[in-house]
């Protein structure tokens, strides 16, 4: 049986965490939809040049569909409490961890698109680690398991969550926030530890899913309606691709395979912004993450952002964020 994504629910791909303490609201911030989709104490811990940690434990408040883009990389996931319900591109994952934990690992060698359906009243509590491809191609053989498992996008392979793999995953959620070089140190070998147990499974299996496995569903794609949905999704992921530069309403609707007022009303009715107003808002985004970290200056963010003038930009900042963007750099995140 086909399955397809609840058309009900509200959509977005403009969303944003607010942190209060040691709390998360992840929040629609779309001009139709502006909601607290969940809350609860989240895990954001990165290695750079190695693997990232995501999860935590959640509470979803209310029905709705998130919208985004997936990157390449090799993606493990760890249900222990609650239900997921997740896609990247066609590939759909329906979890549900009442009786006994589940997991995968989806490999994207390529960006996808990716949806995640929350659901009011569900209560999370999952572990995701997100390898770079490259850093696992440095460390594998093309002719092995793990080499030709990474070669194909969208290849899954459901986890054996044995006694080892829960008791370490247990551990990295209870342990993802440490202070001390000891406690990153800690944290850091365990999540070493699991990785290598979970390429040890992939090496030794004899029949690794390339396609559908019974966790996934393609989306139907009969449906022209559901051709229209995924058409706007896949937009999305190109436009992701590609902020860096000027995108012209012409190339995205010959993009969509639509005409340009066509897209400009699919787009605003599915996703709850014009085309332009999700472009505009993607950038601040990014210039915002740029001077939280400090790679850039205000006139540099404003100018990488798409805006000549950076009286401009602070404008288009303060009203977006509530604050201006001098106020973002070196900030904590």
């Amino acid at each position: 049986m086909i399955n397809k994504l609840p058309s009900s629910f509200n959509k977005s791909a403009l969303i944003r965490w607010v942190e209060h303490k040691d709390r998360h609201t992840l929040m629609s911030d779309s001009p139709m939809s502006k909601e607290e989709l969940l809350e609860g104490e989240l895990i954001n811990y990165k290695v750079n040049n190695s693997f990232s940690l995501h999860g935590g434990t959640s509470d979803e408040l209310t029905d709705f569909q998130v919208i985004s883009t997936a990157k390449k990389a090799l993606i493990f996931v760890i249900l222990l409490e609650g239900k997921l319900d997740f896609s990247y591109d066609d590939i759909r994952f329906v979890f549900d961890a009442v009786d006994k934990p589940v997991g995968v690992v989806v490999n994207l060698s390529k960006p996808a698109t990716f949806r995640r359906v929350i659901q009011k009243g569900n209560h999370v509590t999952k572990l995701n680690i997100v390898l770079p491809v490259e850093w696992v191609e440095e460390r594998t053989q093309t002719d092995s398991n793990v080499g030709v498992f990474i070669s194909q996008h969208l290849a899954h392979f459901k986890l054996k969550l044995t006694e080892p793999v829960l008791k370490l995953t247990s551990e990295i959620i209870l342990n993802s926030d440490p202070k001390e070089i000891t406690g990153k140190i800690n944290l850091e070998s365990m999540t070493q530890k699991l990785i290598s147990e979970i390429f040890s499974q992939i090496s030794d299996c004899d029949d690794l899913k390339y396609s559908e496995s019974e966790e996934s569903n393609s989306v139907d794609s009969r449906s022209s309606s559901n051709k229209n949905g995924h058409a706007l999704d896949s937009l999305v992921t190109y436009i992701e691709a590609n902020l860096e530069r000027e995108l012209p309403a012409k190339e995205l609707a010959k993009y969509a395979a639509m005409s340009e007022s066509n897209l400009q009303r699919k787009f605003k009715a599915a996703l709850g912004c014009s085309v332009r107003s999700y472009i505009r808002r993607r950038r601040l985004d990014i210039a915002r993450q740029h001077l939280e970290r400090g790679v850039a200056s205000v006139t540099e963010a404003a100018y990488n952002a798409g805006y000549r003038h950076p009286s401009n930009f602070t404008i288009a900042f303060k009203k977006t964020f509530g604050y201006p963007p001098v106020a973002s750099m070196n900030r904590e995140v």
